[in-house]
């Protein structure tokens, strides 16, 4: 079974429906689906547009062998990412070989491409897979919710799932709230024509505003990001060409690995902002999972492997709310809980990334030091 273009697919009442085909989002509606239950997946895109996050830690294999995608995966043809070389607060670059994870490499991949390929899977375990989707709205009456759709098109559902990413757009119209811990973005450029053979590992390089990563991509090209913090960026007029290239030329590795070419894009700017959505005593069959549960800073790493981690849970506990409705308000704290004790340990991880650095007494960086302070 193929992912629908837009068609909708009867029977148009599900158990599950999951808004957003992103990892999460898609990983959950597989898990689903490979159960037994009627699923529907909305994503509003085609799959046609660039997807950041890249890089693929070593720790994603185990989890793709799991899903019962990793041949799949390999028919991507990725790029092995050997490991990461960073310089954070020494001059000097830092070197971490993936080699010692057990799984011999991480992989650099095309996010549209890897996407796609969870979504089909879901499609050929049995989810009703809609793309080009969006959502409108979604109210929950007499114990089902009604969930209208781009197209006017209407489903009904035991159980929905805000895979929406960051902006997290289901769970936000259902009265939840956004708890951002930061104003994090990320400035992009790609470019094409590369010679990767001898560049397949994740740079990192901290700078006065922020940090740089650039990697390499399948095809030839590389992706190049400035991380930085909302304000600073319009402050600074980073989404223009000539300041953010400026800002490249002022780094040292970064600089070298990219050389005088021009990006062959525009820039673009992707919110990156670590937060937690809360969804304040709502006791409605409606779980968020992902980036829309809890989104966290690329500097960890661990966007992909913790999206198809959460979607692990996400699963288990929607099935229970399938089974055992009487014990839904017990599930959905449970799950709560979890993604709360999660945050916290995310949070003190990235506290302690940042606070290696103190070379730079500017705002980005002094921010992250009073936030240390205060944790």
């Amino acid at each position: 079974m193929r992912p629908s273009e837009g068609r909708l697919i009867v029977p148009a009442t599900y158990d599950v429906v999951v808004v957003g085909g992103g990892p999460a989002g898609a990983a959950t509606a597989l898990r689903l689906a490979s159960t037994g239950r009627s699923v529907a997946l909305l994503e509003r895109s085609h799959f046609d547009r660039p997807r950041v996050g890249e890089t693929l830690a070593p720790a994603v294999r185990p989890l793709l062998h799991d899903l019962g995608v990793w041949d799949r995966f390999c028919a991507l043809r990725s790029l092995p990412s050997w490991g990461t070389r960073s310089i954070w607060d020494e001059p000097d670059p830092a070197e971490h070989s993936h080699l010692a994870s057990g799984y011999a490499s991480g992989w650099h991949v095309d996010r549209r491409a890897f996407d796609r390929m969870l979504a089909d899977a879901a499609a050929e375990a049995g989810a009703d897979v809609l793309l080009g989707i969006g959502l409108v709205d979604c109210r929950y009456d007499d114990a089902a919710w009604n969930v209208v759709c781009s197209g006017e098109h209407r489903l009904a559902a035991r159980l929905v799932v805000d895979a929406t990413g960051r902006s997290a757009v289901l769970g936000r119209s259902l009265g939840a709230r956004r708890l951002a811990f930061d104003r994090l973005v990320g400035i992009t450029a790609y470019w094409q024509g590369v010679n990767v053979t001898d560049e397949q590992y994740l740079l990192v390089e901290s700078a006065a505003d922020g940090w740089w990563y650039t990697a390499p991509l399948p095809g030839d090209a590389m992706v190049g990001m400035l991380m930085t913090d909302a304000d600073l960026c319009r402050r600074d007029g980073l989404t223009g060409a000539e300041a953010w290239h400026n800002r490249l030329q002022a780094t040292t590795a970064t600089a070298e690995r990219v050389g005088p070419r021009s990006p062959t894009s525009a820039l673009r700017v992707h919110p990156a902002a670590s937060q937690r959505t809360i969804r304040q005593d709502d006791v409605r069959p409606w779980i968020a999972v992902g980036d829309a549960a809890l989104s966290v800073d690329p500097v960890s790493g661990s966007g992909v492997p913790r999206a198809l981690r959460t979607a692990d849970a996400a699963a288990e506990t929607l099935a229970g709310l399938l089974d055992r409705p009487g014990e839904a308000a017990t599930l959905i704290a449970r799950y709560e809980s979890a993604r709360d004790s999660e945050c916290t340990t995310y949070l003190i991880d990235r506290a302690r990334y940042y606070s290696a650095v103190r070379r730079y007494p500017t705002p980005f960086w002094n921010r992250r030091q009073k936030q240390l302070v205060g944790n």
